[in-house]
């Protein structure tokens, strides 16, 4: 995705680093697991105590880097509605957008009122607010959130969902690809448990470092036979990678249960064929995983 120095061509260059313990557990013990981006020069550890992949050192996550990596981070929905109408790629992601609606209503038990944290340009609230759902959304990005209110006529908060005030709790939370972008997950997952009701649930969307494409990859990259395609311009936005044996142990420890979980590929519809049940749902190989949350009693 764009960064704000995308368009001139400019070259990312941080001003500062930061060494860093694991986000996920506090561990300080890890190994280097593999290099990474442009010129090689961030580097992913490998946790030693829950097996996350994080970066560290990284570039100090200050607001400056915030602004570079996000603010344009996308800035139109052609490739999903164009004209007022859904494309077929657009088609093909709101099938999947109303799958995950009809799990979380299973879930939750009704619809109701959904948070989307990392709301991008709107897509996924107006296919909430299409299927009877009450969605707010935020969105880190002053354009992006611009973009999800004049396009789509959605409830689009820009700034840091943390301190936003709402004007009600939620039945649900949504948040797709973005908590492996933020510093401190464990500061989220309190405040998950601050804006839900009873009984609501967090649907987590993360990339899954042990997939068998991604530890294929790894392979052919030590061998010296794939090389990153890394632009000058892109930021390290992954702050870590997390796999399930990290994520259970994270959501455990901080006081959630675990009801649901599987992996799935980029395009999906929902539709269950044995090839998937396996691949997805047994063995959990495919690159990205997700995960139905919900407080444990306290």
């Amino acid at each position: 995705m764009a960064t704000t120095l995308t368009a001139s061509n400019q070259e990312f260059k941080p001003k500062a680093w930061e060494e860093v313990p694991c986000p996920l557990c506090g561990g300080k013990n890890s190994r280097l697991l593999e290099q990474f981006g442009y010129q090689h020069r961030y580097s992913y550890r490998r946790c030693s105590d829950c097996q996350v992949a994080f970066q560290s050192p990284r570039p100090t996550y200050d607001q400056g880097f915030v602004e570079t990596a996000y603010e344009v981070y996308s800035t139109s929905n052609d490739f999903y509605w164009k004209n007022g109408q859904l494309t077929e790629q657009g088609k093909i992601v709101a099938t999947e957008f109303k799958h995950i609606l009809e799990e979380i209503k299973e879930i939750v038990g009704r619809k109701g009122k959904l948070l989307e944290i990392g709301c991008n340009t709107g897509f996924f609230l107006k296919i909430a607010k299409d299927e009877n759902w009450e969605p707010i959304g935020v969105e880190i990005s002053n354009t992006m959130a611009e973009v999800a209110r004049r396009q789509f006529e959605v409830q689009a908060l820009a700034g840091d969902w943390v301190q936003q005030k709402y004007p009600h709790s939620f039945d649900a939370i949504y948040c797709s690809h973005v908590i492996e972008h933020i510093p401190d997950p464990r500061s989220w997952m309190k405040q998950f448990r601050a804006v839900l009701n009873p009984g609501g649930v967090v649907c987590l969307s993360v990339p899954n470092m042990n997939s068998i494409d991604r530890i294929f990859k790894r392979f052919l990259k030590r061998i010296g036979v794939r090389k990153d395609r890394w632009q000058p311009w892109q930021t390290p936005d992954h702050l870590y990678e997390p796999c399930e044996k990290s994520m259970r142990r994270f959501f455990k420890n901080e006081g959630f249960q675990l009801i649901r979980t599987y992996t799935y590929p980029s395009q999906w519809l929902g539709r269950v064929s044995l090839w998937h049940r396996v691949f997805h749902f047994w063995l959990r190989w495919g690159a990205k995983q997700r995960y139905y949350i919900t407080p444990t009693q306290r």
